[in-house]
């Protein structure tokens, strides 16, 4: 027996790069033959956004352009946690997605692609990560169907996996589906469920869940769903990756919590380096982070990026962090370009960074091939020689 096999597959969380913290989630749902929904939800850190913010998304197909779309919105001042979604309608095929969203001078951003892949029979939906079902379908944020939810674009659990996809384009009354899932962890096979045999009354219908996972340990894990029709001997696979984080208080120990000399105000950076005591450098730095990041969203971000900072920006003499390269890396993520030059006889190394989103660009220079790279100019205020006109502005003789 032989068996088409499929798999849509999410291998990493979208992050959003910049100055607001959040996640980002793109799910496919099957509307009709040929037709499909995007539903782009997100989530966003409230203590980063001032009263409103813009979301805008851009889809791009074989490097053109073929949708822009934007909104703005407003949230209450009591908002402790921000979930929402941008609908796109879209065919089979390939797609990259621009997904950005800013308030008040500070903007984040994700690239991704996303591809459609429609079959004749046995389709399925995105696997959708859920952090609360309703029973009373008038007070939730989301629904399909008669599936009443709350998104989890974190992909963070604590105890409890929920989740729910659909299925279309099975066999009323002809069709058994087999339906399994396993939890990995690397290579490790850490959990798995009893195969569950379905009757299909139905040509699409979906199917939710709940998985416990007070047996497991706080880390990253990988679930796979396996849906077998034996009727049709077709196979479809979904398999996303999950992490178990069981609190959101920040780890002590991490030395990285100190590290606020590009998120603080000019007044708090005076107030903390006031503060000689340990215990009271601990509480300070405590209630600064409650206060910047109340949803526990933003500094895993900051982190990972302080951490990616310091592994490609460092020198002999120099940890990446405190780099120019690294200061623009940690606030507004990774660039969407890097155009390198090489001037003159002595080859001199430009860097210009782009950020699509405002069509921000830092140019920074290697005065003594060193490698560290000194942030020249930009068009983003504070950021070396403000210059508007960016794109006439490239001083390749400097240092001559």
């Amino acid at each position: 027996m032989s068996w088409y096999h499929l798999a849509i597959t999410t291998i990493i969380n979208y992050t959003l790069s910049g100055g607001i913290g959040g996640y980002v989630d793109p799910l496919t749902f099957k509307l009709g033959d040929g037709v499909y929904l995007i539903s782009i939800v997100y989530t966003l850190s409230p203590s980063d956004i001032s009263g409103s913010y813009e979301v805008s998304v851009e889809v791009y197909q074989k490097g053109r352009r073929i949708l822009l779309e934007s909104d703005r919105k407003k949230i209450p001042q009591t908002t402790v946690y921000i979930v929402d979604g941008k609908e796109i309608i879209a065919r089979p095929g390939s797609y990259r997605i621009l997904f950005r969203v800013s308030s008040s001078g500070k903007e984040s951003h994700i690239g991704f692609p996303l591809t459609i892949e429609e079959n004749d029979h046995l389709n399925l939906s995105s696997l959708v990560f859920v952090s609360r079902f309703y029973e009373d379908t008038t007070k939730a944020p989301f629904k399909r169907g008669d599936i009443a939810f709350l998104p989890n674009p974190s992909a963070t659990f604590k105890d409890t996996l929920r989740y729910f996809f659909e299925i279309y384009d099975v066999i009323p009354d002809t069709s058994k589906l087999v339906i399994n899932w396993s939890i990995n962890r690397g290579d490790k096979l850490i959990a798995h469920g009893k195969p569950q045999v379905i009757p299909v009354k139905l040509k699409d219908f979906s199917y939710r869940g709940s998985i416990p996972l007070a047996q497991l340990e706080d880390g990253e894990y990988t679930i796979r769903f396996q849906v077998v029709d034996i009727a049709l001997n077709e196979k479809r696979v979904l398999k996303r990756n999950f992490r178990i984080k069981r609190g959101l208080a920040l780890n002590m120990d991490d030395d990285i919590r100190y590290f606020i000399d590009y998120i603080a105000s000019a007044e708090e950076l005076a107030e903390f380096k006031k503060i000689k005591d340990e215990k009271a450098r601990r509480l300070w730095i405590e209630k600064f982070w409650q206060k910047k990041d109340p949803t526990g969203t933003f500094y895993p971000l900051f982190r990972q990026r302080v951490l990616e900072a310091d592994a490609k920006f460092s020198t002999p003499f120099k940890k990446g962090r405190y780099t120019d390269r690294g200061r623009v890396y940690i606030l507004f993520g990774m660039p969407d370009e890097i155009r390198r030059e090489e001037i003159g006889v002595s080859q001199k190394s430009y860097q210009i960074w782009v950020y699509y989103r405002n069509n921000y660009k830092f140019v920074f220079y290697d005065q003594f091939n060193t490698g560290d790279y000194k942030l020249t100019a930009s068009n983003v205020p504070g950021f070396g020689v403000y210059r508007e006109d960016i794109d006439q502005y490239f001083d390749f003789n400097l240092g001559e």
